[in-house]
Formats: structure tokens, C-alpha cells, sequence
């Protein structure tokens, strides 16, 4: 209750692995080769589902009742100051062209981690202003749910 448990987004790294995990948890991500995706400056959502709703309105009550659907893992947008002799921008760069689906991991300020597959649906550079740092955008097309190892400790 009192935030000793809360973090910040600093000193988060975002990498990326173009192999497949032989298996969907902690220990087959961790097996993967990975490069770090350099100069991310703001990172989506990872985790969670978005659900649908399905609605049912009998008659006889006039009331609509919704329900809890189908549900999808939902997009997750970045942004990072564009580097093109980066080797992690350059993975991503490589997987927007095509239909693969990588491995990414989330390695955030206490330790904890997130593994999860996406693909890269978007990579974009975005310029802007004269005082602007050339950016680049990021929307990652999560496929599998992700995998929570919590910090150690």
C-alpha cells in the first residue's frame, strides 16, 4: 500500500529472437539467442487479454445482458529513436517484411520478465519538428499469452 512494490519503466530493455521457443514457458524462451532492440524510449502493453462482449436481450425482460466473448491478445505500439545500424532494429526492420513471428522479451527495472511471440505489424520511421529526435514506431501482434517470471528475490 505504501508503492515499495511499484517500479518505473527506467533501465527497461526490450530484445528480440527470430527462433521459436521449443516450448511455451519460462525455460524455453530463456533458451533463445537474443539482441537487444536499441533506443526504445516507450513501451505497450504486454500482457493481458481484450475480450469481446456478447449481448443478450430477451424480450420478455428488456434487459440486455452481456457477457464476457472471445477474446484476442490485443497490439502493442513502441517507439524508439531510430537507429538503422542498430542490430536489434535492424531483426525488427527484417520481420515487418514478412509473416514470421519472433520471440520478445521484456526485461524491466527489478528483474522481473516478459516473454512472449508477436508479430511486427508495423515499423515506421517518424520524423518531425527541427527540435525533434527521429523516431521510429513499433506495433507487435502478440500471438501467444505472455510468460510472467517474476524478479528474484
Amino acid at each position: 500500500m505504501n508503492g515499495e512494490n511499484v517500479t518505473t519503466v527506467a533501465r527497461s530493455k526490450l530484445s528480440i529472437s527470430l527462433g521459436k521457443p521449443a516450448t511455451n514457458n519460462e525455460a524455453g524462451f530463456a533458451a533463445l539467442t537474443w539482441t537487444l532492440i536499441g533506443e526504445i524510449t516507450d513501451i505497450g502493453t504486454v500482457t493481458g487479454r481484450e475480450y469481446n462482449t456478447s449481448t443478450h436481450a430477451p424480450v420478455d425482460s428488456a434487459q440486455q445482458i452481456e457477457k464476457k466473448a472471445s477474446y484476442k491478445l490485443g497490439s502493442s505500439e513502441f517507439k524508439m529513436g531510430w537507429d538503422e545500424t542498430d542490430d536489434g532494429q535492424q531483426l525488427v526492420d527484417a520481420a515487418s517484411r514478412d509473416y514470421s513471428i519472433p520471440a520478445f522479451k521484456l526485461e524491466k527495472q527489478d528483474g522481473a520478465i516478459r516473454y512472449f511471440t508477436a508479430q511486427v505489424s508495423k515499423f515506421t520511421e517518424d520524423n518531425g519538428t527541427v527540435d525533434n529526435v527521429v523516431q521510429g514506431s513499433m506495433t507487435l501482434l502478440r500471438q501467444t499469452d505472455t510468460i510472467r517470471v517474476p524478479a528474484a528475490g
